[in-house]
């Protein structure tokens, strides 16, 4: 472990010129920066890596390393929600746009306290690893780009790509921003990008990425993809909640961050949480062996649990399935499945079927199975 890198990062995270000021996020900013995090986690563990450490409300919004222990590269993120419109130049960094007469006369040390000028003085504050500056949005950046493009549609890209007249007045703003006789400004470090989150439902898009993730990794356990989900943000919530300053590295880790083995301590949980799928799986087996369903009315059932699953992950219910689970709740809170599940099943139609007579027997069979299915997974 090379301690000077260590002693940089914790430097950098408790200068206060560096930090965020001026109100912080509401909650539903707060949710974006969490699900963008916990999806960029996914997808560094899709890509093998080794090791990562985020760090929250420290280093800007975000900070990401390359390793818990001994990291070579940081990224620093400002991760911004917007309700509204793109992200305007004068937004971003500031500064008038060159096409105005105002930009003639104005300071390029306006920039200074601007979102891209911050993300940019953090970067330099880093000597010792490899840097970059990201600004994250669920909306584009309006910035012209010198083939025509606009930021704003384009794939991420470093702000050296800027139209001639834009680049020059952002080198010039971050130039005041270096300390005398240091390198000349360099805008390749700092990227902006659009991701497909919404901030009115941030986690619609998490819980997607992480059932095609589980999908892929462990089949069985894509229907707990929700559970993973809710999990990991009360992992990460309280993270960088704290405002004191902390005294060690170690400190900071334990009160600001979130490293790939805490991650994948998640993953690991659910090798022992019953499977909602793996359970029905089971009972489906036993009602073909019962005589309770044929072939064709178990394809039936076990279609009408996945649609659910799918339902569920992607937000939003029927009035009538709502009405329905809350029927079924009732219901078994009265009555449990004995030693022939066929039996079960059929005084459970007959006494809640006819309050539902739009519900189809196959996805009335469905829900009543998974309702038990969740009892069981809650009462371990």
């Amino acid at each position: 472990m090379d301690r000077s890198v260590i002693e940089e990062v914790f430097h950098v995270a408790n200068r206060k010129d560096l930090a965020e000021s001026g109100g912080g996020h509401n909650q539903k900013g707060i949710d974006f920066q969490r699900a963008w995090a916990l999806a960029r986690m996914f997808e560094l563990e899709n890509e093998g890596a080794n090791d990562f450490l985020f760090l929250f409300e420290t280093i800007q919004d975000i900070a990401e390393l390359d390793s818990s222990i001994s990291p070579s590269s940081i990224h620093i993120y400002q991760v911004k929600k917007k309700d509204r419109g793109e992200w305007a130049w004068k937004e971003l960094t500031g500064l008038f746009e060159p096409t105005t007469k105002k930009s003639a006369t104005q300071a390029a040390s306006d920039i200074k306290l601007s979102t891209l000028g911050k993300l940019y003085s953090s970067v330099l504050a880093f000597k010792k690893l490899k840097i970059s500056g990201r600004f994250i949005s669920n909306a584009g950046c309006n910035l012209p780009l010198n083939d025509g493009a606009n930021a704003a549609t384009s794939l991420p890209c470093d702000l050296s790509r800027l139209e001639s007249g834009y680049l020059d007045l952002l080198t010039k703003g971050l130039e005041t921003l270096h300390e005398a006789g240091t390198l000349p400004s360099n805008p390749s470090l700092i990227h902006v990008e659009k991701v497909p989150i919404h901030p009115d439902s941030p986690f619609t898009h998490l819980r997607g990425l992480v059932l095609s993730f589980l999908t892929e990794r462990s089949p069985r356990h894509a229907g707990q993809a929700s559970a993973l989900v809710d999990a990991l943000l009360v992992k990460i919530g309280p993270l960088g909640a704290k405002t004191d300053s902390c005294s060690t590295f170690e400190e900071l880790k334990k009160e600001r961050g979130f490293t790939r083995n805490e991650f994948i301590a998640a993953l690991g949980v659910l090798e022992h949480v019953p499977d909602q799928e793996g359970i029905i799986e089971l009972w489906l087996s036993q009602l073909s062996s019962e005589g309770g369903a044929d072939f064709m009315e178990i394809a039936s059932i076990r279609l009408e649990v996945s649609k659910i699953f799918k339902r569920q992950l992607m937000g939003g219910e029927d009035p009538q399935v709502v009405a329905l689970v809350a029927d079924c709740d009732q219901w078994l809170g009265n009555n449990t499945p004995g030693l022939v599940l066929k039996c079960f099943i059929e005084k459970a139609k007959a006494d809640l079927a006819g309050l539902h007579p739009s519900i189809r027997s196959a996805e009335f069979i469905a829900h009543l199975l998974l309702r038990v299915a969740q009892k069981c997974v809650d009462q371990t």
